[in-house]
């Protein structure tokens, strides 16, 4: 079996590269197709956005709340989740995010809590994940990966690849995580357990919006 791209030797990251010629669960034609991450078009009960997280110094601030400097809210923002929703919102400048193309640690920590709880194999539900072609090198292939659940922090940890896969997935097809890389928000998609379970988590930032091809008519 030949490695995928970009497996240094001594790459002893948990979840670990596979070959080119994996599958990856049906998806590897439009995970190769997607540049910035693969968003599917239905499949699923549910969906919901993880907004990243913004500080201002130790405070951590809700969206809302920066945007209703400028008497403003989420809802009003018609286009897609990217730093273009705070043109304009006096002092942003000042503060600490939101990352773009990467959920943070301690969010990432959540939403695979909530991810282990809801499936019947918690935290060794086999996954799969991939880094979106754009951070791929130049006529690179896929560069994809599979492990458990329950190993995605110590993934996250190492991070032997440039970011955090892009779209990451139960193999099963019961859930997919996207965080798009023009985006700062993480969508994921799965039952109406799941996504009931993220929406009411008072310590993360989660809303009900439409999916990027939505948004964007596609």
């Amino acid at each position: 079996m030949t490695p995928g791209p970009w497996s240094p030797a001594g790459d002893t990251t948990p979840w670990r590269p596979v070959a080119e010629d994996d599958p990856l669960d049906g998806l590897r034609d439009a995970l190769a197709e997607a540049d910035c991450g693969y968003e599917p078009r239905g499949g699923y009960e549910d969906s919901c956005w993880i907004l990243h997280t913004i500080h201002d110094g130790p405070v951590r601030l809700r969206w809302d709340e920066v945007l209703s400097r400028a008497g403003r809210s989420l809802e009003d923002w018609p286009g897609t989740l990217s730093y273009l929703v705070f043109e304009d919102v006096a002092g942003t400048e000042e503060l600490e995010g939101p990352d773009p193309a990467e959920l943070d640690r301690a969010s990432l920590a959540r939403l695979v809590d909530h991810l282990v709880r809801n499936g019947p194999r918690g935290a060794d539900t086999p996954c799969g994940a991939a880094q979106a072609p754009a951070a791929t090198p130049l006529g690179g292939s896929t560069v994809a990966r599979r492990g458990r659940l329950g190993d995605a922090l110590a993934h996250h940890d190492a991070m032997a690849d440039f970011r955090f896969p892009a779209t990451w997935w139960a193999s099963d097809g019961s859930w997919l995580v996207l965080t798009d890389l023009d985006l700062s928000a993480t969508e994921v998609f799965g039952n109406r357990r799941l996504i009931a379970g993220l929406l009411a988590d008072p310590e993360l930032d989660t809303v009900r919006r439409p999916t990027v091809a939505e948004t964007l008519g596609g």
